[in-house]
């Protein structure tokens, strides 16, 4: 009956230890907001393609050089590293112009049969 009682007790102190050791990463921190969506630190193409994993957020300074399809664009970033940029066409891009200096926020798409490319969703004009 001793070991039994031991036995149980052990099990029953044992399942919450590996209900912590499963929780989800990046919202284990007590500090009254969601954790693990800060801005990535990659600034530059070539960390992109070295270092960048899907869906991540990127912050890039560059220029848009040439278009490749109706909504793909070439971004040139300020060490000359080249990526595909697209622009949704379902928001107004106008502000956007060929060659001006530009600092985007963008999504990485990445994928195992493809370079990586972006998927903008800000872009600031830098030479206003």
């Amino acid at each position: 009956m001793r070991k039994t009682w031991i036995a149980a007790t052990m099990c029953a102190l044992m399942v919450p230890g590996f209900a912590l050791a499963q929780s989800p990463k990046g919202f284990d921190r007590p500090t009254g907001k969601p954790q693990g969506f800060e801005l990535s630190t990659i600034t530059s193409v070539a960390e992109i393609k070295k270092n960048g994993h899907d869906d991540q957020l990127v912050q890039l300074r560059g220029r848009f050089t040439r278009q490749i399809s109706s909504d793909k664009y070439e971004f040139v970033d300020e060490k000359g590293g080249k990526i595909v940029a697209e622009l949704d066409d379902d928001y107004n891009w106008s502000h956007v112009v060929k060659d001006q200096p530009m600092e985007i926020l963008a999504e990485i798409d990445k994928n195992h049969f493809r370079d990586p490319e972006l998927e903008v969703i800000e872009a600031r004009n830098m030479s206003k």
